[in-house]
């Protein structure tokens, strides 16, 4: 039997459709899934920004939030040194919603525990720990780097108002946050505050909020205020007291003159800083009138500024005291003459008065020196020991102090003693006469004086007391009545009877007035040298 070979069989292939594939699937997934996270995550994420800060103490990668009107809109992200390797460089990713509020003007700073004049703020980081905050800025051109501040900014979102520059040579410097103050009133704050090294000034930055920048114009005078105010003066001591922030931490404080109100200021404009408001009082007027005034006496407790009076008005200040021109302390020893320059001010003479030239207040000054006016050292505070310069007309007896007509350009105002000082020396000249006068030989004298007489008296009271003086006036008596009866046997008609009758009313009238005598001696044996019933002389030196 034959075996037939079997004829092939064509292969058939079953075609599948690879998008009906489950496992093909679940790539297309993935990858769909993880485009769309990360368009998110694109969308979703904003800008990066570099904060340099001087140190990053409190800030740690991923867990220091970024916050904006307390709301968390980013994080940091990485902490490193800068080039410089003067302060660290801080990076943060911030979210992309917020994207809108980076720009070149965005002020950062970090918050944290802190005490100042203001109070106790950031006490919520004592849990949290710190973190940092930033105002939006508002400026057209954007940025990503930005400097960190350790204090917030003064000025809140959204904020108008008026910033300034002021510049002064002051002793003291005050920290930002103090306030600014106008007629006690605080109207804003001190932003920034620096010492230039280069030209040894001290350099601030202060904002006044809205509406409150109308109060500033052109002629507007700034100074530093200090916490307590003592004033003396010839009324007395004075004691005012500023606002407690200024009391914390000193302020600014400016005045504006209505004449200038006109006058508009912008941004950023330059002002002088003043150390106190006596020193802008000091300041001279256009019209100011200077003179020269020389004394003999101390010029102790007259010091610049201090007050020029006629009568009791304040017409100037004192400006140098003393004031020498060109090599004139070489001679001080030689003539014992101290100048001072005094400052006469119009503004203070033109009271209720339209405002006059300088050369009306000039002549009319002239005329005054040429009338006799003439100025003297006063007592301005018995307490402080301060003086003044007092204007008088009055006429005086003593001599008048004026070596020169002028001195160093300035016309010279005679000076005469007063005051005080004059009677100091009034009084120096009474105990200089005391000193000359003999006492110790008067007082000798008058203790010999007063020996004589405790001896006279002595005598006069052992006199008195013996017995044979006591009965001088029994005698005296028994005599008349003798001769009484002698007279009963002598004829009327005798010529002898006529004359003894006078002669007994003589003894008798001279008993009757020597009775009282006796009776005031028998009593007061001192009577014979001093009156009765009068105390006891004091003896008084010769005039």
């Amino acid at each position: 039997m034959n075996e037939q070979t079997p004829k092939p069989v064509a292969a058939r292939v079953r075609k599948n459709n690879i998008f009906t594939s489950v496992v093909w699937l679940v790539p297309l997934i993935a990858l769909i899934a993880g485009s769309w996270l990360l368009m998110k995550n694109i969308r979703n994420t904003g800008p990066k920004v570099t904060l340099l800060m001087d140190s990053a103490d409190g800030i740690e990668i991923s867990n220091t939030v970024i916050k904006v009107l307390s709301v968390n809109v980013g994080r940091v992200t990485k902490i490193g040194l800068r080039e410089n390797r003067q302060g660290v460089e801080v990076t943060a990713t911030l979210n992309a919603d917020v994207r809108d509020l980076i720009r070149k003007d965005t002020q950062f700073w970090v918050v944290k525990p802190r005490i100042d004049q203001s109070g106790v703020t950031g006490l919520n980081t004592l849990v949290s720990g710190s973190y940092i905050a930033f105002t939006p800025g508002i400026s057209e051109e954007k940025a990503d780097t930005f400097t960190v501040s350790e204090l917030p900014p003064l000025a809140a979102i959204g904020q108008t108002g008026l910033r300034l520059k002021l510049n002064g040579k002051n002793s003291k410097m005050i920290t930002p946050g103090s306030p600014v103050m106008y007629e006690n009133f605080i109207v804003g704050q001190v932003e920034s505050a620096s010492f230039n090294p280069n030209t040894q000034t001290v350099e601030y930055s202060i904002f006044i909020q809205s509406p409150n920048q109308d109060l500033v114009n052109k002629g507007s005078q700034f100074w530093l205020e200090s916490g307590i105010k003592i004033n003396t003066n010839g009324g007395g001591l004075s004691i005012d007291s500023a606002p407690l922030p200024a009391l914390l931490s000193g302020a600014i404080a400016f005045s504006s003159p209505k004449a200038n109100s006109n006058q508009q200021v912008k941004n950023d404009d330059p002002f002088t800083l003043y150390s106190s408001r006596n020193e802008i009082n000091d300041l001279p007027s256009e019209r100011a009138l200077y003179y020269t005034v020389f004394f003999n006496d101390s010029i102790r407790g007259l010091l610049k500024g201090s007050p020029v009076e006629y009568k009791g008005i304040k017409v100037g200040s004192v400006a140098d005291a003393p004031y020498f021109e060109r090599n004139g302390s070489l001679t001080l020893f030689t003539n014992g003459w101290i100048p001072v320059r005094i400052r006469i001010e119009p503004d203070s003479m033109e009271i209720n008065a339209d405002p006059q030239s300088h050369e009306h207040w000039q002549r009319q000054f002239q005329t005054a020196l040429n009338n006799g006016l003439n100025a003297m050292m006063a007592s301005n505070n018995l307490i402080t020991g301060s003086k003044l310069i007092e204007l008088t007309s009055a006429p005086t007896s003593g001599a008048k102090l004026k070596p020169f007509t002028q001195y160093a350009g300035d016309n010279v105002i005679p000076t005469r003693s007063g005051g005080l000082d004059n009677l100091q020396a009034q009084l120096g000249d009474l105990l200089n006469k005391l000193n000359k006068l003999p006492l110790e030989k008067t007082m000798g004298e008058l203790n010999g004086t007063l020996a004589e007489l405790k001896t006279t008296l002595n005598s006069a009271n052992k006199l008195i007391s013996k017995p044979q003086t006591q009965r001088i006036p029994e005698e005296l008596n028994k005599t008349l009545t003798e001769l009484r009866q002698t007279l009963k046997g002598v004829s009327p008609q005798s010529p002898l009877y006529g004359d003894i009758q006078t002669t007994l009313h003589s003894i008798e009238q001279t008993l009757r007035e020597a009775k009282p005598l006796l009776n005031t001696l028998k009593e007061q044996p001192n009577a014979l040298i001093f009156k009765p019933n009068q105390t006891d002389p004091i003896p008084k030196g010769s005039r």
